[in-house]
């Protein structure tokens, strides 16, 4: 699949609601009707907003962003969209407000430990030569502690709360559509080393560290080897190295 040209902008076209189901889902439609890539769909309340494992993503109205971009992305691209949209979502936060918000493999955006936003990527095709993926983008931007409902309470942060400030949704959008042009560019260039590295760099752990996983068989604790070329985690299991691409941390030991 070609490098995308200068015209390309995720963003645009932009469908903005007042209140959807899910921006997901509209998203999913809409790349099944084969509208663009780039297209995005922007919510200013989700009433089934979802993130991961099928957790619900909570979905305050007008407190983040909440939007799902369409992506067409070459086959060897496919598995490091997640970590495409994170670093893109990381580095928009800090063009925008100066705050520097780490990764959390395989999809969250963490600030001292705490969640301030998450990635969601779902594929599909509407043909043999129309496959897609939608990547969804929830970002913690305004919210106050009492606007998270009590399970979340300790758990998760909002730029408003580490700096004090309210900030613009457009704005952050704008940026968000900068950035993610930038590192799916070079995803699609093959320029896989240079975006794992940087990735790596985001991360609130690095090689070395013990972390404690959930998998399908049950918890797993080993040492932190660093990311094959897929974004597979590498972790060292007593003499053996495993590679994770669908499991969850739970915790960092040291």
């Amino acid at each position: 699949m070609p490098v995308r040209s200068d015209n390309f902008q995720p963003g645009s076209p932009l469908f903005r609601f007042n209140l959807a189901f899910s921006t997901m889902d509209i998203a999913r439609r809409l790349a099944g009707l084969n509208f663009p890539e780039g297209t995005a769909v922007l919510a200013e309340e989700q009433i089934s907003g979802r993130g991961t494992k099928g957790r619900s993503w909570h979905s305050a109205r007008g407190k983040g962003l909440y939007v799902s971009f369409i992506f067409r992305p070459s086959t060897r691209s496919l598995n490091l969209l997640p970590a495409t949209a994170g670093l893109a979502a990381a580095e928009a936060i800090q063009v925008l407000s100066g705050v520097r918000v780490a990764l959390k493999w395989p999809n969250d955006l963490v600030f001292r430990g705490q969640k301030l936003g998450g990635i969601l990527c779902e594929g599909g095709s509407s043909g043999q030569k129309h496959s897609w993926t939608v990547a969804g983008i929830g970002l913690n931007l305004n919210h106050r502690q009492a606007d998270f409902p009590p399970a979340l309470s300790g758990q998760a942060t909002s730029l408003f709360i580490i700096t004090g400030k309210t900030w613009r949704l457009m704005e952050l959008l704008e940026h968000l559509g900068s950035r993610l042009k930038i590192w799916y560019n070079i995803l699609e260039k093959g320029q896989i080393d240079f975006l794992l590295e940087n990735y790596l760099k985001r991360l609130s752990f690095q090689p070395g560290q013990q972390l404690v996983l959930r998998t399908g068989g049950g918890e797993l604790t080993g040492q932190f080897q660093g990311l094959d070329e897929k974004g597979g985690l590498k972790l060292k299991l007593g003499s053996g190295t495993r590679i994770f691409y669908a499991s969850e941390i739970i915790k960092v030991l040291s």
